[in-house]
């Protein structure tokens, strides 16, 4: 037998509590009658609650070196498992106290034990943390591969005792890490394999606790700050009674999900209550943690002030680490200097440590890397970033923005992802605008428009497999060459900025997005336009991008003023306009903000021009028709129709189109509500349909009538966007989207034409349904719409396009018509009504 190393002998001292526990500290005597009797049990027994009581009171050193004492009692009694159970934890307690030599160490011992049914656990805990010390080192593929080897024991040994815990465990860290790196996809699909195995399997409260702790992380990444706050909930109730320290970090969690959803007073009582909490314990880990989450509540309330007072406190932990909270609070400090109009030098020397470790290879942590190129592009000037370094690292965050973003399979996810983006699409925006590149500028406001729709038009699938909000997106794996590209970017900055020379030369990363050819594009209509809305520290501003056929994109950039930009406010936070009351001013200003381009305007009552528009996301509920310029409204001059996004309408355009015609032969089909007051109207209008007019009691029965020319669909909207409800029958989008549809659908309504306002997402309405459903062109309504005054807008359309009248000149005559007719009556009786679509 071999005799005992010193290493082994020196920790046989801990065995007696005189080397194992202080003289004054209170168990000291109980601790040496038990040694004196042998009593190993007992005395692992106190070794062990001593060493939770030290850790919880933030005595770390006592709590190890009680760890220690314990594992080598255990070996004593023979205790294989109590050693094994102790250095699980040892291994743990080292690692979140900074200790990773020691943690490495302690999982090698772990690893040491032959591998078998009894022992697999112990290889798939000693893995998984040996991945969580390399995650904190930012040695990500390293713990990738540590990861790896865990989850091939857990299938290895699948049933065998405790092994299913450390399995959900094991993908949680492969998560964490995917997270980091930016595979979003990855990680989501991780954490739902993860969750699947806890509750088939019956974990424990504690693991079920890190499952929902994860997911909140993940859902904050996504910009979805709903379901991060109800993941951090779930969390805490696991934890609760279980795992105080969990408890508290999930509380500190909690602070991002709160900030976002715009509940700061509730944010910043957490962080005080926290903060007090920690610093009595002495824990500068969570303390530092806290105060980064109070920086990032202060910083959206402006308070430039307080910010630097926290992070000032913080500075003492992270300015000289390297860790992930060190990243954060270099990239804090950064933000509130460029809010606060700090020194640029400063600003890009804090964002080059980040740009530095988050860019190095096998630790390229996409996210960071896309905030600080972000925030490199925003910075104050200064000698190292010359204006072309500048642009390449606003390309670089958009580029890496957009790589995220079309990894997203999942509609909700992805939209969620380019909301919370925004920042980062709007500033690529104005660089464009900026730098007179109003086709590239284009490109990155059309990016991400409209992925639901287009893709279930390109597919022709109308949504048959399920709810159209819920169409999985289709997209082809990423170059892995772009993402290289946004860290080349990175790089360069770095030298620049430490060297304080800016480089010689500085080649672009490639612009996302698609624009239709000049050739289609000409096909669309007389003008084009794309409209962004954006907000800055100066208030509201538009970047409106206008092609009239045959002729070159071309951009404005518009500031609101002070009254514009409360009627702003409203309105993209959803809230229409007052149906009645609001002066000609305002909408003077509306149409010289939203429209400024002269092109737009340059039709005449006797020779409109056709003018397609792609709002704003979040300006669907505002009649186009009733904006106004010198004067004159704008379907005096033009014939509007609205387009989700340029390749919405390219879709539409190539698809074979059976439209009514000059001579329709098809009937029209109905389904109108009775009770509206105008209905008697619409249906002696219906009555006159060149080839007849059919009647239905429900949207089903449509797919019964042989190639019908016109749908129309009466009745109250309940609400814009994907849920809508219309009519007595509940039509909805989804209801739509599968039918057979004939090529012109009316759907006279409130709400019908509106989609949520919302950045980032697919503009989902009735009107895209009956899009998807087979129409070119659907008239519906926009906003909350006058009943009386659209149902005779909504006759006379039927009567002239009837007789061979194109829709949108037919739309137009109805509203000028009714207008004229009722001068009492307000933009949106007259004006509610658009077209949206091809507009043939």
């Amino acid at each position: 037998m071999s005799r005992p190393g010193p290493r082994s002998t020196l920790l046989d001292h801990l065995v007696d509590p005189a080397a194992a526990l202080p003289p004054d500290h209170p168990h000291r005597a109980a601790a040496e009658r038990l040694y004196a009797e042998r009593g190993w049990e007992a005395l692992s027994d106190l070794y062990q609650r001593q060493s939770a009581v030290a850790w919880r009171d933030q005595h770390r050193a006592l709590a190890l070196r009680l760890l220690l004492a314990e594992s080598r009692v255990a070996l004593r009694a023979g205790d294989r498992g109590r050693f094994h159970d102790a250095v699980v934890i040892l291994a743990q307690w080292h690692r979140l106290s900074g200790g990773f030599t020691p943690a490495e160490a302690w999982n090698r011992v772990l690893l040491r034990e032959p591998l078998g049914a009894d022992t697999a656990w112990l290889h798939a805990q000693a893995w998984r943390e040996l991945a969580a010390v390399r995650e904190v080192t930012r040695r990500y593929d390293e713990a990738l591969s540590c990861c790896e080897r865990a989850l091939a024991v857990c299938h290895r040994y699948a049933d065998a005792p405790g092994v299913v815990g450390r399995h959900v465990r094991a993908l949680l860290q492969a998560a964490a890490v995917q997270r980091i790196r930016g595979e979003l996809v990855t990680a989501r699909e991780l954490l739902r394999e993860a969750r699947e195995l806890a509750e088939t399997r019956d974990v424990d409260p504690f693991t079920r606790g890190l499952v929902s702790l994860r997911e909140g992380g993940l859902e904050i990444v996504l910009g979805r700050p709903e379901e991060a706050l109800a993941a951090y909930r779930r969390a805490a109730a696991a934890f609760e009674g279980v795992s105080e320290n969990n408890l508290l970090y999930t509380r500190v969690r909690e602070v991002a999900a709160l900030r976002a959803l715009g509940r700061p007073g509730e944010a910043l009582r957490i962080t005080a209550d926290l903060a007090d909490r920690f610093r009595a314990r002495g824990d500068a880990y969570r303390l530092g943690q806290v105060l980064l989450e109070r920086a990032e509540v202060l910083q959206s309330l402006g308070d430039t002030v307080a910010v630097a007072a926290t992070l000032e406190e913080a500075r003492p932990y992270y300015e000289r680490a390297d860790t992930m909270e060190a990243l954060r609070w270099h990239r804090h400090v950064a933000r509130n200097l460029i809010a606060s109009g700090g020194d640029g030098a400063t600003v890009a020397g804090h964002l080059a440590v980040v740009l530095d470790l988050a860019g190095r290879p096998g630790r390229q942590d996409l996210n960071r890397t896309m905030l600080a190129l972000h925030d490199l592009h925003r910075t104050p000037d200064t000698d190292a970033l010359s204006p072309s370094l500048r642009h390449a690292a606003g390309r670089g965050a958009l580029l890496a923005a957009d790589l995220q973003r079309d990894s997203l399979h999942e509609p909700g996810v992805r939209w969620a992802m380019h909301a919370q983006r925004e920042e980062v699409y709007q500033a690529a925006v104005l660089a464009h605008t900026g730098l007179d590149e109003p086709e590239s500028t284009a490109r990155v406001a059309e990016t991400g428009r409209a992925d639901v729709l287009n893709q279930l038009l390109a597919t022709r699938s109308g949504g048959s497999e399920g709810t159209v909000a819920e169409s999985r997106i289709a997209a082809p794996p990423a170059d892995p060459g772009l993402a290289d590209q946004v860290f080349a970017v990175a790089r360069l900055a770095v030298g620049a900025i430490r060297s304080g020379r800016a480089p010689d030369r500085v080649s672009l990363p490639p612009l996302p997005g698609h624009l239709p050819p000049p050739a289609v594009l000409d096909t669309m209509a007389d003008v084009v336009v794309v409209v962004n809305l954006g907000r800055g520290p100066d208030g509201w501003w538009s970047s409106v991008l206008t092609r009239p056929r045959y002729g070159a994109w071309r951009a404005a950039l518009r500031t609101a003023s002070a009254a514009l930009a409360d009627r702003l406010d409203s309105l993209v936070a959803g809230v229409q306009l007052p149906p009645r009351g609001v002066p000609c001013a305002a909408w003077e200003e509306l149409g010289a903000f939203l429209l400024p381009d002269p092109a737009v305007w340059a039709g005449t009552p006797e020779r409109p021009r056709s003018v397609a528009i792609t709002p704003d996301p979040r300006m669907w509920h505002l009649p186009h028709a009733a904006l106004l310029r010198d004067g004159v409204y704008l379907c005096d001059v033009a014939e509007v129709s609205l387009t989700p996004s340029l390749r919405t309408l390219e879709l539409l355009l190539t698809r074979p189109s059976c439209g009514p015609g000059a001579t329709p032969t098809g009937p029209a089909v109905s389904l109108l509500d009775h009770g509206l007051p105008g209905h008697r109207v619409e249906a002696a209008a219906l009555d006159g349909w060149p080839g007849g007019h059919r009647h239905v009691a429900g949207l089903s029965a449509v797919d019964q009538v042989a190639d019908p020319a016109l749908l129309y669909v009466s009745g109250h909207g309940d609400r814009p966007g994907a849920a809508a409800l219309l009519g007595p029958d509940g039509v909805t989008m989804d209801g739509l989207a599968p039918r057979r549809l004939p090529p012109l659908v009316v759907l006279n309504g409130c709400w019908s034409g509106t989609a949520s306002s919302r950045y980032g997402y697919d503009p989902l309405s009735l009107a895209v349904g009956a899009l998807l459903g087979g129409a070119d062109t659907v008239v519906a309504g926009i906003g909350r719409i006058g009943s009386v005054a659209s149902a005779h807008v909504g006759a006379r359309l039927v009567h002239q396009v009837g007789r061979g009248v194109p829709v949108l000149t037919a739309l137009r005559h109805a509203q000028r018509e009714i207008r004229a007719e009722h001068p009492d009556l307000g933009p949106f009786d007259w004006a509610g009504l658009c077209g949206v679509g091809a507009g043939r």
